[in-house]
């Protein structure tokens, strides 16, 4: 016995199964449920050019500018940056105020030395001077001005001592300074917005 077709009100045979609605139907019906599935193939299409427009053209514009969130972001690390190089110049300035002070020291003690051994040689001086205006001078006293100038030429040779300056400095270990982590912040906001739910008087 034939099949009749499923679809109501129809009273025809059905010749073929329709998959579309899990029935037996005629061939006008099936026609009718194969135009309805190609007419529903247009919008799909249309839907698919026109998000696909949009990410080639107005997303992708819009990608190559960075969000707020972003700037913020390489603010924060340009701030960092900045700080750093303002105490590295604090230190800095401090060392370099400490060898000033040190060189400062050994320079003034150079000019005393100096001022001293310049004193020495005008006292004797002033007694060689004196004993060659008397044009009396004795053997001992010849030979202790001689025993002074070599005494004197003696100091003059002896090196110069200058400070053992030594510069101790540590690594700047940059893994020990920064860190950069990211964080889901939809996910962040999420929780937030869950707290405040659960903090409602409505809730309580």
């Amino acid at each position: 016995m034939a099949k009749r077709c499923l679809i109501e009100t129809c009273k025809r045979e059905a010749e073929t199964y329709c998959y579309h609605c899990s029935q037996d139907v005629c061939t006008k019906h099936y026609l009718e449920h194969k135009k309805s599935i190609q007419e529903q193939l247009h919008p799909l299409i249309d839907e698919v050019n026109s998000i696909y427009d949009r990410l080639n053209h107005g997303d992708k514009n819009r990608s190559k500018s960075f969000p707020h969130y972003f700037t913020d972001v390489y603010s924060q690390v340009d701030q960092w940056r900045a700080d750093c190089h303002d105490h590295i110049d604090v230190v800095y300035h401090r060392a370099r105020s400490q060898i000033e002070t040190i060189v400062k020291t050994h320079q003034n003690e150079l000019t005393q030395k100096v001022i001293s051994n310049l004193e020495s040689l005008e006292k004797m001086r002033q007694q060689l001077r004196e004993l060659l205006k008397d044009g009396d001078v004795t053997h001992r006293q010849l030979e202790a001005l001689k025993r002074q100038l070599e005494e004197f030429k003696k100091k003059e040779q002896e090196a110069i001592k200058y400070p053992d300056i030594r510069i101790i400095t540590v690594k700047f270990d940059i893994e020990k300074h920064i860190n950069i982590t990211t964080v889901d912040k939809h996910s962040i906001e999420k929780q937030q917005q869950v707290k405040c739910l659960q903090k409602s008087p409505s809730n309580k």
